[in-house]
């Protein structure tokens, strides 16, 4: 056993083993999230060229993540905080100035 804790996972990127893991997981998990994403992704599926597998690795990368930002909690909260019109705002001079609250400089 290792004394190491164990890593934590970056919530804003897809990780390569989790989620859905075949077309029919994605459909189900997509058709749980958002009926029009499922209807798009059946779209874009159907006009997708079998013979080429780097489009449909890249379909279904594309999904995934959109699967990601529909359904993870801090991704939910950071567009519903950045929605907020009561919020403070700067600009990215300032956050790169180290002029912005909580920038660290």
């Amino acid at each position: 056993m290792s004394a190491a804790p164990a890593e934590r996972p970056d919530p804003y990127r897809t990780q390569p083993h989790a989620g859905p893991r075949t077309v029919t997981q994605l459909r189900a998990a997509l058709a749980a999230a958002s009926a029009p994403d499922r209807e798009e992704f059946e779209h874009e599926l159907g006009e997708l060229d079998l013979d080429d597998p780097e489009e449909y690795a890249a379909l279904v990368r594309k999904w995934r993540h959109r699967l990601v930002m529909r359904t993870r909690p801090e991704i939910l909260a950071a567009v519903a905080a950045s929605a907020d019109p009561a919020a403070p705002r700067w600009t990215s001079a300032e956050i790169l100035d180290g002029a912005a609250p909580g920038s660290g400089r």
